[in-house]
Formats: C-alpha cells, sequence, structure tokens
C-alpha cells in the first residue's frame, strides 16, 4: 500500500459537508495516511480544527489568505500565533500574494504576508504560500523575510523555471497539483527541473481535479493521480515518486515530531524564537475596503416593459423578455468600474380590438372582418459601457450609454395605416432597421455564491432612433423607454474547472 501526502487541502468547505465521511473513506483507501488542510480567514480556524479532531488523518494550517488580508486586524493575528504555539496547527497558512483577483489592496496584502511570515519564524512553523501573478513582489519579500529561520513552500506551483531557481536558493519547498495533468499545462519542465528533495504533491480539494476527473469536485483521494503525473514527466517509478514526497512532506512539516508541540508555549517559543523577533503590527482598521467581486464574464436573462413613445405620444406598450450579456475587458488590470454590455430583447404589441381606430376601419369595411392582422414585434439589440459607481459594494449604483439597433416589423399598425388611405393593397408586413443613441441607468445586487456572482439588476434605459426613418407613414421621432430587470451570473471560473 503507498503512502500518500496531500499537503493542501480544503476539505472543511460546505462542498464537502454532506459526504466528508466517504471523503476520508476513499482517501484511506487510496493509501493517503496525511491530509494537511489550510485555512484562509479566521472563520475557518474552528471548522478546520473539529475536522482534525474528528479524522486522525488530518492536520491543519492557519493563516489568512490574500483574497482577506483586509478584512483581518491584530486580534485575529495574535489567534494565529496562539493556535500554532500551542502546537494545534502544524502550518501558517494559507498566506501570500494574489494580484489575478486583487479583493485586497496590495499594499495590505504584503504587510499581511510579512505579519505571517514573521508569526511562522516565531513558531518555528514552516509557511504555506500562495502566489498568483505576483512572483517579483512574492519573492522579493520572502528574500527579505528570510533569515536563516523561515521554512516555506510554494503551494500548487504554477510559476516558470526562474521563480523555482530563487525559492530554491531561499531554502523553499514547491508542491504540485492537479493542473499538471491538464494538456494545456507549461509546468513539465518545472516538475523534470525541481531537486528531489525540494518538492511535494497537493490536490487543493475541491480545485483543479486532476484528469480524468477534471471538472468534478477535487479530492484528497486523487493526491495519487497528481504523483502517477510526476513519475511520467520525470521518468520515475510511482512508488519511487511517493516515497520521496512522503519524505518530503514528513520532514517540512516535522510530523514525526509532532509531540513537541505538546511541550507548551514556553518549549516551543524557546526553540523557535529569534534572537531579535519582529513585532506584529497593528493594523489600520480604517483602511478597510470591500472587495471588487468576480464579475469578468455574466450571462443572465430578463424581462422588459416597453413603451414605443412616436413624436409626443405613447403609441404602446408591452412587455417583453430577453437576454443579457456583460463582460469586463479591464478587471485583469484591476479596471473593475467598467463592463460591456450586450442585450437582446423581443416585444409583441398585438393589435387592440377596442382601439377605436381599429373599430372603425373594420366597420367601414366590412369585407374585411376574417382578416387576421399579424402583431407589431419590436426587437432591440444594445451594446452599451456601464460604468459603475462603487464595485466593491454589495449594491452598486451604474449609468450606461450606447447604441440600440433596432428592428421593427409593423402588422396590425401596416393594417391601419393602408385601411384609412383607402388602398387595401398597401397591406404589407412593413419592416424598419436602424440605429439610435441609449442611455441607461440601474442597480445591482451583488450575491456571493459556491458558483460565482449572482446579480439581480434593475435598470431604466431610453433608446432613440437617430436619423431618417424609412418608412413613410413613420416619420415622426421614434423612441423607446424600457425598464427591465434580470438576473445574471457571473461564473467563479476557478471553482467551476
Amino acid at each position: 500500500m503507498r503512502s500518500l501526502i496531500d499537503t493542501h487541502s480544503h476539505i472543511y468547505v460546505d462542498r464537502f459537508a454532506d459526504d466528508i465521511d466517504q471523503v476520508i473513506g476513499r482517501a484511506r483507501e487510496a493509501g493517503v495516511e496525511t491530509i494537511v488542510v489550510p485555512t484562509t480567514k479566521p472563520s475557518e480556524f474552528a471548522p478546520a480544527l473539529a475536522l482534525a479532531d474528528r479524522f486522525p488523518e488530518v492536520r491543519v494550517a492557519v493563516g489568512v489568505h490574500p483574497h482577506h488580508a483586509h478584512e483581518i486586524d491584530g486580534d485575529d493575528l495574535l489567534e494565529i500565533e496562539r493556535l500554532g504555539t500551542e502546537g494545534k496547527a502544524i502550518a501558517i497558512g494559507e498566506i501570500g500574494l494574489d494580484y489575478y483577483y486583487e479583493f485586497a489592496p496590495k499594499e495590505r496584502q504584503h504587510e499581511i504576508f510579512r505579519d505571517q511570515l514573521r508569526i511562522a519564524k516565531r513558531t518555528g512553523l514552516p509557511a504555506v504560500v500562495h502566489n498568483r501573478e505576483s512572483d517579483d513582489d512574492l519573492m522579493r519579500i520572502i528574500e527579505e523575510e528570510q533569515d536563516g529561520l523561515l521554512r516555506f513552500q510554494l503551494h500548487c506551483f504554477s510559476s516558470s523555471e526562474e521563480v523555482l531557481r530563487r525559492a530554491m536558493d531561499l531554502g523553499g519547498m514547491v508542491s504540485f497539483t492537479g493542473n499538471i495533468t491538464y494538456k494545456n499545462s507549461t509546468l513539465d519542465g518545472v516538475v523534470r527541473s525541481v531537486p528531489a528533495d525540494r518538492f511535494m504533491i497537493e490536490t487543493d480539494a475541491p480545485y483543479l481535479t486532476p484528469v480524468p476527473y477534471r471538472g468534478k469536485r477535487n479530492e484528497p483521494g486523487y493526491v495519487s493521480l497528481v504523483a502517477a503525473k510526476i513519475a511520467e514527466i520525470r521518468g520515475e517509478t510511482i512508488e519511487t515518486i511517493t516515497l520521496m514526497t512522503t519524505a518530503n512532506a514528513q520532514r517540512f512539516f516535522r510530523l514525526a515530531l509532532l509531540l513537541v508541540a505538546l511541550l507548551g508555549a514556553a518549549g516551543v517559543r524557546a526553540i523557535a524564537q529569534p534572537t531579535s523577533p519582529a513585532p506584529v503590527r497593528e493594523i489600520d482598521t480604517t483602511a478597510k475596503q470591500d472587495p471588487p467581486f468576480n464579475k469578468l464574464v455574466g450571462l443572465g436573462v430578463h424581462f422588459a416593459s416597453s413603451s414605443y413613445i412616436r413624436g409626443a405620444s405613447t403609441d404602446a406598450t408591452a412587455t417583453g423578455f430577453g437576454i443579457w450579456g456583460t463582460v469586463a475587458p479591464l478587471q485583469p488590470l484591476g479596471v473593475n468600474w467598467l463592463q460591456i454590455d450586450l442585450i437582446y430583447t423581443a416585444v409583441t404589441v398585438a393589435g387592440n380590438p377596442f382601439d377605436s381606430s381599429f373599430i372603425a376601419t373594420r366597420a367601414a369595411n366590412p369585407q374585411d372582418a376574417g382578416i387576421t392582422v399579424p402583431p407589431n414585434h419590436h426587437n432591440t439589440f444594445d451594446i452599451s459601457m456601464r460604468f459603475t459607481a462603487n464595485p466593491r459594494k454589495t449594491i452598486t449604483l451604474y449609468g450606461s450609454l450606447g447604441l440600440t439597433y433596432f428592428h421593427n416589423q409593423f402588422g396590425i399598425d401596416s393594417y391601419l395605416i393602408s385601411r384609412n388611405e383607402f388602398d387595401r393593397k398597401k397591406y404589407v408586413d412593413s419592416v424598419e432597421n436602424n440605429w439610435g443613441p441609449s442611455v441607461a441607468i440601474g442597480v445591482t445586487l451583488n450575491l456571493e455564491t459556491p458558483f460565482g456572482t449572482v446579480a439581480p439588476t434593475a435598470e431604466w434605459r431610453y433608446g432613440t432612433i437617430l436619423g431618417e426613418r424609412p418608412l413613410p407613414q413613420r416619420k415622426q421621432e421614434f423612441s423607446v423607454s424600457q425598464p427591465r430587470v434580470g438576473i445574471l451570473l457571473y461564473p467563479d471560473f476557478t471553482k467551476l474547472f
């Protein structure tokens, strides 16, 4: 039986709430002897520790992820240090930097990252480090904090061989997860070049599920697939990789020396404390900011009440529905207030049998009593730029400016006009296509879910045809007043795949 260690697995999250016993059972059957469970914020400390109390395989790391760096204060840092000192945690993590979403300002991420690296050094525990698109700053901070007492692991390593070399020079370790099994992986060279005593394996469950289970929830038992892929890339046997990574993890996390933690605060501090410990800084909680929501790409539906205005009067009001798509093209660059909306709306306006002109026409032309008159169809295609005033808030306000393409197909109107002109031959389905400017104001409610951000949205949009209209009977100015409500889903692709 192989003896594997999953060095990074978030199995305390809600996605494991219903079958955690079965998940642990499958991990045991796969030969997983230890599962290191890192936390990302203080509210997760207790659930993770409770899981460790239930299952002997589980070990806990306590720390604050860069996504939550803006949410914590000095008391939270003291709690991390207390748990590490008392032996309830075997590592400080998951900590680090994340510039992909930048939910917290970079300066705050840097500060909290340094604070937790210093806690790791004072407690003698290793640091489990998260790095996403922040190679230069992350390695610079580690270099500045490395005084010979820092042990660290770059988890889910996805950086270049140059970053790997810098990490190795600083005495660090790396770990690989299911992304090395993907067809588009560019990590084969890194996997081959990392020294045999400096890498480990992990799942990062429930994310980054390895092939062939990609798209499903990840779990610790799949860590053997990561080991198998490493063996394939390095041209070694899976038994060799298993023995190698397990020995590296036992040494890094000091799993054979956990009894040392029971000596208490005084004993551990005497062993681990540097000569001149760096104090945990007080954090200015007045600078807190809410994170921008992950709204890179969204898709949804909407319902609209459209009032069609011709000249100075309202022709008709009817309801319709459509599709609403949106993208934030500059979000990867940290610009969260700009979105591009693409919206299609279809509205059908049926002939009103009580309309006075309709009744008069039918009365004057009894021979037309049996004619089936088609309704008016109005289709609009909007493309607009949405400017959000407060993208970091749960309730956001916005204004937008764009163009509307009108596709108007007149049925009942064409009939009435032709009959009023006493020329039955003019009764045709009249169609016009035209462009015009549109403006809108709206409000959005942002709700975080396990699958991404769900955003119920309400807006009022006004658009008008620009220029000469092609239909002789419709030369007056034509515009649409359109209140609408919709719901959009912005998937979190890192959690879906």
